[in-house]
């Protein structure tokens, strides 16, 4: 794939809506059971776990269509934004993991009114699949920071008015101006 600012867009772009759709899917099963008390059963999201993710994965979308609306030093500005977006994906979703744990412990406290102990728990591989789309968006927002692309309409669509007196009326239609009025 050639390195040209609508591939790093368009990867980037992917990568945060991948974010924000795995976001939302069923990342863990819980199931408690007690004797005398009925089963309770979670099944939690990461949206559920922590809300931070998906804060995270609106910004990315966001920065992808900024670094669209930038040129020059703002779109090195947004560039650096989104890495930091991606790296951010990355290490709250690696923390989430470590944290599994005292999550869905404070999800079944909530559930029950009580702290508990003794739950099984399946995992999903969402959370592998966050972070390769995390590392994706920080690659192409320090790509953007450190490169400068020219992404401007071609001189065809730009106007000189300097030589609007020597055009026919077809040339100046052609160039965007108004042969009927005179300057």
């Amino acid at each position: 794939m050639k390195l040209t600012f609508r591939n790093i867009i368009t990867s980037a772009f992917l990568a945060s809506g991948l974010v924000l759709v795995l976001l939302s899917r069923k990342w863990v099963s819980a199931k408690y059971v007690e004797s005398g008390f009925p089963n309770v059963s979670l099944d939690l999201t990461a949206n559920q776990l922590t809300p931070a993710l998906s804060g995270l994965a609106i910004a990315a979308i966001a920065s992808t269509l900024g670094a669209i609306a930038t040129r020059g030093f703002g779109r090195r500005l947004v560039g650096v934004v989104m890495a930091a977006i991606g790296f951010g994906i990355v290490f709250v979703t690696l923390d989430m993991m470590q944290n599994l744990e005292e999550l869905i412990g404070s999800e079944f406290a909530d559930a029950i009114g009580r702290d508990v102990s003794g739950w099984s728990q399946d995992s999903s591989i969402y959370a592998w699949l966050v972070i390769p789309a995390g590392l994706i968006i920080a690659t192409c927002g320090s790509l953007m920071a450190g490169k400068t692309f020219d992404s401007r309409l071609s001189k065809r669509y730009e106007r000189d008015q300097g030589n609007a007196k020597n055009l026919t009326p077809w040339q100046s239609l052609d160039q965007g101006i108004d042969p009927t009025i005179e300057s």
